[in-house]
């Protein structure tokens, strides 16, 4: 079996401006952007798409920072992990990675 999986489509029939039209005409004329209307179109949708359903996860997040009952509940959960949080800091604190010592005395090194 293939380790790439096939993509789906489905064809559908759009109406654009034709002042939108002739701008997109240009740009994949020109493939700057894309080869294709079609994949300038698809590339266009799924960035507005995924631009909409960021700013959802942003506003849903935006209204918890208003929430009493959910700042009482991150306030209460900071306090019990606390402990484990400072301890967690200190051991990555000591642990640390050291800086690799100069390439100069390497046998690889030119």
């Amino acid at each position: 079996m293939s380790a790439t999986v096939a993509k789906r489509f489905q064809s559908t029939t759009i109406r654009l401006p034709e002042q939108i039209y002739e701008r997109a005409k240009a740009l994949v004329e020109r493939r700057e952007y894309a080869s294709s209307m079609n994949e300038l179109v698809v590339e266009a949708l799924a960035e507005k798409l995924a631009s909409l359903e960021e700013a959802a996860i942003d506003a849903a997040f935006a209204g918890m920072a208003d929430d009493p009952a959910y700042q009482r509940q991150a306030v209460a959960i900071s306090r019990e992990f606390a402990h484990s949080d400072w301890e967690a800091l200190e051991r990555g604190t000591k642990h640390q990675p050291t800086q690799p010592a100069s390439d100069s005395g390497s046998p690889d090194a030119e």
